[in-house]
């Protein structure tokens, strides 16, 4: 029998978070104002985070932190100080993608559970075989997944699977685009997206805004989800406020709670309150390949919301707007160029018709919005939320966690034992205690863990309780809660948190092994489109360069195609994803180099990858020169820089509107190349690293979509900051 799966819902604040649980969420996942995928949206402090943990112990509710993000080599003591703040919470989980940071976690706070962010990319049972190594208890699969795909996951892995069903889709594979990255430094993996999917693009067809997708929609297929067997069912949206988290989960949980026979009657009721949600016109995303040509909506505007009106005139104040559905008080609406750029973002909260304050603007009508951005003037109005229930008293009152504790009760006739489980240096509780034998009904376990979990203190939550009684004993409520009371006031005299550790500070090599200097060909390379390779072209010494995308039922075709080529004689693979390393285990004999877009931001990633046998790592295409400087000085034998190519800044399995040259509303260019399983969008500028400003390195150069020596050249974030 399958179990129904956990509701997943996003908050961007603490008001989402506890609008989500009070909706039917049994999670929430939320980040902190560094570190994760949404650093745009409000986001947590620490003690925001603590208030959330205080209602999640109280309500029986998860929280999983996101820190999803790449970290810098020079960010690293943060993210290392950054987790040990918050793992003194305990949250249920913390989702990453960075490699180096699951290396940091399982060292130094193996207590917490880890999932593998969405943006590791992981879409096959290889993939999720690789995270179980690394000590990942749940994979977010990457959302290009199909739901057959999905089922033969399940049937190859046994990891927790975790899946979108709601809310907006990126056009590109995750954690691979470097088109936000590439267009101003803004990277999609630090959480800086810029959004440019959603822009409008001009080809000799026409225009049109060709990358920018539907919303995700999957009410509808929640019984086939369940029975796939998968354990979370996420909705998208961090962006977004309180009144999409609760029509969003509202619907969904109506639907995973409804009993097979009521499904096709509770289906309109819940897709009613969906539609409270103001998102894109719904799709079923990826999950059926029969629909990729129409998860592309390249007519119109790429906006979240209703349209409700066009902007008429600006002043510093505000803007005059004709309305063409009602906008309110308290409504919260966007008002976007007809580019595509990003519009701002407002709350109505004041509202003048001819000269006179007003509540609403009605249809039809004008009306002057007062707020103090800057408005387009050719801007388009979008309703895009309204106003809902407030928890503002409630948050107030719920007290600002700093540490949650796990604690281990051990009850005897004439003793009481309590231990900090999750903290080894704290000593034991004990008090003398005098049980008599039960005569008729023996104190229950849970009576004790009801009890002890609310010994808590203004800083210190008790997030878990386990009991052991050693009998059966008679003890009144009156007795426990005073045991309560007594350990609470000790525990209160003498925790002390563990000190945050320190990271070594590496100290630089000594380059040793001779440098090489490795340059990939157009017929030799496999890697932006799956193909079975002609390995009768490859020689010995040359390399093989895997897919960074190979669908479930299309392995056996690559593993055949990895043991030809081995067996011919081919002894050097280069891995461009995590999937890739459980392929390979079989070969004891071979050399594994890797690269673009398997990320390598800090000499964690490369230890790691070190281990599992690599002998060169390929340093991230986004660093910067001081970053990029740094990881060559500390691993000059252990790493390679990709110096000259022509990037896929962008890698999608939608079916795109437009092929070829493109042009963006500054008159930059791009190619749109599409593939048998993959469609690329490239820049027409080339990738060039300074070489004579290197310092001896190895280094691989990429003439798969280059010709050597192009004169329109970038060097990317090498002279820029990546933000």
């Amino acid at each position: 029998m399958k179990t129904t799966p956990e509701l997943l819902a996003p908050a961007g604040n603490i008001e989402a978070a506890i609008t989500a649980f009070e909706n039917g969420a049994d999670a929430v996942y939320a980040g902190l104002g560094k570190f994760n995928a949404r650093e745009r949206t409000q986001n947590f402090t620490f003690d925001d985070y603590g208030k959330l943990m205080a209602y999640a112990n109280k309500h029986g509710k998860k929280v999983y932190l996101t820190f999803n993000t790449l970290v810098k080599e020079n960010e690293l003591q943060e993210a290392l100080s950054t987790l040990y703040r918050v793992t003194r919470l305990q949250p249920d989980a913390i989702i990453t993608q960075d490699i180096g940071v699951v290396r940091m976690l399982r060292e130094y706070f193996p207590h917490i559970p880890v999932h593998a962010s969405t943006q590791m990319g992981i879409h096959n049972s290889p993939g999720v075989a690789m995270a179980k190594e690394l000590g990942i208890e749940r994979v977010i699969l990457e959302r290009q997944v199909t739901m057959e795909e999905l089922h033969l996951i399940r049937d190859h892995s046994d990891l927790e699977l975790e899946v979108f069903i709601h809310g907006a889709l990126c056009c590109s594979l995750s954690g691979v685009c470097l088109f936000s990255s590439w267009m101003g430094g803004h990277s999609g993996n630090r959480g800086k997206c810029k959004q440019p999917c959603r822009r409008r693009y001009y080809s000799k067809e026409g225009n049109g805004f060709f990358f920018s997708t539907q919303d995700l929609y999957m009410l509808e297929d929640i019984p086939k989800l369940k029975e796939a067997g998968v354990h979370s069912l996420k909705i998208e949206g961090r962006l977004r406020k309180s009144d999409y988290v609760a029509s969003t989960v509202k619907a969904y949980r109506m639907m995973l709670d409804a009993e097979e026979h009521e499904i096709k009657a509770k289906l309109p009721e819940a897709k009613a309150i969906l539609s409270g949600a103001l998102g894109r016109k719904w799709s079923s995303g990826f999950y059926d390949k029969e629909k990729y040509g129409d998860i592309i909506e390249s007519e119109r505007l790429g906006v979240s919301g209703k349209q409700c009106g066009h902007v008429i005139s600006t002043k510093s104040n505000g803007f005059m707007m004709q309305a063409s559905q009602p906008v309110k008080m308290g409504d919260k609406i966007r008002v976007q160029p007809k580019s595509g750029m990003e519009g701002p973002a407002i709350t109505v909260t004041k509202i003048t018709k001819n000269d006179q304050p007003a509540t609403r603007i009605g249809n039809r009508e004008a009306g002057f919005i007062h707020c103090d951005k800057e408005i387009p003037a050719d801007g388009i109005v979008y309703l895009a939320g309204y106003s809902v229930k407030e928890y503002g008293r409630l948050i107030e009152q719920l007290p600002t966690l700093e540490n949650n504790l796990s604690l281990k009760v051990d009850v005897s006739a004439k003793s009481l034992k309590v231990w900090v489980s999750d903290h080894p240096h704290m000593p034991v509780w004990e008090i003398d205690i005098d049980l008599p034998p039960a005569e008729n009904r023996a104190i229950e376990a849970d009576t004790f863990v009801k009890e002890f979990k609310k010994a808590i203190t203004p800083t210190l939550g008790i997030k878990r309780v386990d009991v052991i009684i050693n009998g059966e004993y008679f003890a009144s409520q009156r007795d426990i809660r005073k045991l309560r009371q007594a350990f609470t006031e000790w525990l209160e005299k003498v925790y002390t948190p563990v000190p945050v550790p320190d990271l070594e500070i590496p100290i630089p090599a000594v380059a040793k092994n001779k440098i090489i200097n490795t340059l990939a060909l157009r017929d030799k390379n496999i890697r932006q489109h799956y193909r079975i390779a002609r390995h009768s072209e490859l020689k010995a010494g040359e390399e093989y360069i895997l897919p960074l995308f190979c669908p479930e039922d299309e392995l056996d075709k690559l593993r055949s195609s990895i043991n030809v080529a081995y067996f011919e004689g081919l002894r050097h693979f280069r891995v461009t994803s995590l999937y890739q390393f459980e392929l390979l285990k079989e070969f004891t004999d071979i050399e594994i180099n890797t690269g673009l877009p398997l990320p390598v931001t800090n000499r964690l990633v490369i230890e790691t990858l070190k281990e599992w046998g690599v002998n060169r790592a390929q340093l991230w295409v986004e660093l910067e020169k001081e970053i990029l400087m740094r990881l060559v000085e500390q691993k000059p034998d252990d790493v390679e820089v990709y110096v000259y190519g022509r990037l896929p800044i962008l890698e999608t399995r939608a079916i795109l509107p437009i092929e070829g040259k493109i042009t963006d509303g500054r008159g930059a260019g791009f190619i749109i190349e599409k593939g048998n399983t993959l469609t690329s969008l490239y820049p027409e500028k080339v990738f060039k690293l300074p070489i004579e400003e290197l310092p001896p390195v190895s280094t691989f150069s990429d003439l798969t979509h280059a010709e050597p020596d192009e004169e329109a050249v970038s060097t990317f974030n090498y002279e820029r900051e990546m933000a």
